[in-house]
């Protein structure tokens, strides 16, 4: 006859495949310290129950390599034919204590004396829809969350963790990490998680949000409750200010409950011992070994983990735990540094584990007390080795954002060199850690205008007007200042001010950088319009800005920025719908290069479409050759937007066929500007050919305009979405 524990073993290694007992790389899940996540007991309280099942042939062990746990192969557990037989022989029957819960899960984790508390969550969530989990650092807040998500069979929980880096973008990519390309614009999220139903949603760790984002954050998530959607919110208490909703507080577990959870190997009297002394803290208990000294009457819990978290750590796993206790956020096991001591580290219970085992980070509590004994010295070494780490991944954005994050720490300027080459792929995929990390530089160090600068430069992206103001207000060199202010007067579509500030730019700049901003602004205006309404762009001031260009003498410049302005009348002339002129600029152009030049091609191809008789087949051919010719994927794209503006212009059944085979905006991570009116117009035709997502695509259509400075455009999409509407 198996004990509880000995059965409860047997039936969760029973979940996994027979195919595992062979594989070179098995999940951690298999591991002990998998096991014991999973039993809910310490890693000691599973020796005797693994012994006895080992002796009765009902499993086996053997070492293999662990799925993000470290260079070092691990022992891990496998059922075996015969502990198979033994389940088939014995159904499984409701052989647990009342205060234990079995989640029905796959992973068939147990939690043990919560039973209460878990039902008090299901009424809440019952009458409220809504509810806060509270609670200390390490107290079991999200296995306790874990647990209901797993009960929760009728609805699929869709669950976030929040970072100090995290914004409300962030929580969309947990939450739907499927999608791409997700909605940025607050509203067109609320819009967006709503297309498909009513969901359940969690938040984790909600006390970790960042002041910067605490508004938007709010936002969103009282956004969703009004909407009808179930929102679960846990962190430490107290939480942000905003977030008055009912509460659940966690205390530690009673000694009853508590010395289940050092497993049944131990004497009863010496659990209950422990327990006591422990006061029921579940990460206290994970982290007791047998012969640990216990704390004294009046000493508290932090004094017990300061003393055992480090006993027997060798030299390099206590260098990982440093290491790691500077982590903004979790990270992949495969990318952290010190990653060959992260089995022993594990061994020791001082890791958590994201979903399905991938990222990691120091336990919380462990985080906490840990960076309290550091000295300033220590962790300037600690941050320039992470500095020097991470350097080695800066192709990665989300890997360049934790090398600027540790080098501003160092207050090392060399972050201005990297802003200068990487500022668009970090803001594209790293916009709300960007903000954060230049916030907090602009408090401590207030005087520096260059962090004010792109402080600023990251609030104008994030169109975060007022935040973008007060740094400009840092900002004291004329051309930065100029420069900044110009970005936000386009954003706010105040065209006055931005052609003062252009002037001004000019005014201070060489004659190539003045071709440079002259065409920009353009560009701009001549893009600021929707394919489907009347043309509101101001010619006569596009040719006052080409009027300002002075060509170089260097032939090849002159040739690039001639093809320019011939590109920028071409799109003027095709507004005008005067076909003539189209026809001459396009012989220009040939004229310039070749009959098959990709800007050729291109040209011709918009000339067909506003003016030829050809015949949809006929069009769709051009649009092949034009797209192919263009030498690079995004050029290519834009020829594809242009024809699927055309079919949507023309009610032609295949304009939802071409913008599904259009690459999705998120992919152009360096484009600037172009990649900002790409995006919009992607989004704008979305809202026209898919009804479902219609409010949330062109909420974030004009989102997208806004930000090119296209804040024509973005009104003419408004006023579409309040039709719409």
């Amino acid at each position: 006859m198996l004990s509880r524990s000995q059965e409860k073993l047997l039936r969760y290694l029973g979940t996994f495949p027979d195919a595992l007992s062979n594989a070179w790389d098995v999940p951690r899940s298999v591991s002990l310290p998998g096991l014991s996540e999973a039993m809910g007991v310490v890693r000691s309280g599973l020796n005797q129950p693994l012994n006895v099942l080992l002796n009765e042939g009902f499993i086996v062990v053997r070492v293999a390599h662990v799925l993000g746990g470290g260079s070092r192969r691990r022992q891990v557990y496998h059922i075996t034919e015969k502990g198979r037989g033994w389940l088939a022989e014995h159904p499984s029957e409701d052989t647990l204590s009342s205060s234990e819960l079995t989640t029905n899960d796959a992973s068939k984790f147990s939690i043990i004396g919560r039973e209460r508390e878990l039902e008090t969550l299901l009424q809440l969530l019952a009458e409220e829809r809504r509810a806060v989990v509270g609670g200390l650092s390490g107290v079991g807040k999200t296995t306790l969350l874990k647990a209901w998500a797993a009960q929760s069979t009728q609805h699929l929980v869709r669950w976030a963790t929040m970072d100090p880096l995290s914004d409300a973008y962030a929580l969309m990519q947990a939450w739907f990490p499927e999608t791409t390309p997700l909605p940025v614009d607050p509203e067109a999220m609320i819009e967006h998680i709503g297309q498909s139903g009513k969901q359940v949603l969690v938040v984790d760790d909600l006390h970790s949000v960042e002041p910067r984002h605490l508004e938007a954050v709010q936002h969103l998530l009282h956004g969703l409750h009004a909407k009808e959607h179930t929102v679960v919110l846990a962190g430490r208490l107290p939480l942000p200010e905003g977030f008055d909703w009912p509460l659940l507080k966690l205390g530690t577990l009673s000694p009853h409950d508590a010395k289940e959870v050092l497993g049944d190997h131990l004497d009863e009297d010496l659990r209950l011992e422990v327990a006591k002394a422990l006061d029921g803290h579940p990460m206290a208990l994970n982290l007791y070994r047998e012969g640990d000294r216990l704390p004294e009457a009046g000493e508290d819990i932090q004094a017990f983990v300061e003393q055992t978290m480090l006993d027997g750590l060798d030299e390099g796993a206590l260098e990982a735990l440093d290491g790691m206790v500077l982590f903004p956020r979790p990270l992949p096991a495969t990318m952290v540094p010190g990653a060959s001591s992260i089995d022993e580290l594990d061994e020791r219970a001082l890791l958590r584990w994201t979903e399905e085992d991938v990222s990691l980070e120091i336990q919380h509590l462990i985080r906490n007390v840990r960076r309290t004994m550091l000295e300033e010295n220590r962790l300037t070494k600690l941050h320039r080795a992470a500095a020097d780490h991470w350097a080695n991944h800066l192709d990665e954005p989300a890997y360049a954002v934790l090398h600027l994050y540790h080098t501003m720490a160092l207050d090392d300027d060399r972050f201005v060199e990297e802003m200068v080459e990487r500022f668009d792929a970090l803001m594209l995929e790293q916009s709300g850690a960007m903000a954060v990390i230049f916030d907090r530089a602009t408090v401590q160090r207030p005087g520096q205008e260059n962090l004010h600068y792109w402080a600023g430069r990251i609030a104008v992206h994030r169109q975060e007007t007022e935040r973008a103001r007060h740094h400009l207000a840092g900002v004291q060199s004329d051309s930065l200042r100029t420069e900044l202010a110009y970005e936000l007067a386009r954003i706010e579509g105040d065209e006055q001010e931005a052609e003062r500030l252009l002037q001004a730019q000019l005014s201070g700049v060489s004659d190539l950088e003045g071709v440079r901003w002259l065409l920009r602004a353009a560009v701009q205006r001549i893009e600021d319009r929707v394919f489907d309404q009347a043309s509101a762009v101001d010619e006569q001031k596009v040719q006052s800005l080409l009027n300002q260009v002075r060509l170089p003498d260097d032939l090849n410049t002159r040739g690039s920025i001639t093809v320019s302005i011939t590109l920028i009348q071409l799109t003027v002339a095709l507004l005008q719908r005067d076909e003539a002129r189209v026809l001459a600029l396009v012989e220009g152009l040939e004229a310039l290069s070749h009959m098959h030049d990709p800007i050729v091609l291109h040209a011709k191809f918009k000339a067909s479409l506003a003016f030829g008789k050809e015949t949809h087949d006929a069009h769709h051919e051009a649009y092949e050759r034009a797209a192919d010719a263009q030498t690079t994927p995004f050029h290519a794209a834009v020829v594809g937007l242009t024809f699927a503006e055309h079919l949507v212009g023309q009610g032609h059944e295949s304009a939802r066929s071409v913008h599904a085979s259009l690459p999705n905006p998120s992919v152009w991570s360096d484009a600037g500007s172009p990649g900002h009116r790409y995006a919009a117009r992607w989004w704008y035709l979305k809202g026209h050919l898919d009804p479902l997502a219609s409010a949330a695509a062109l909420r974030e259509a004009a989102r997208c305009f806004r930000q090119a400075g296209c804040t024509n455009a973005a009104r003419a999409v408004t006023e579409r979405l309040h039709r719409v509407l």
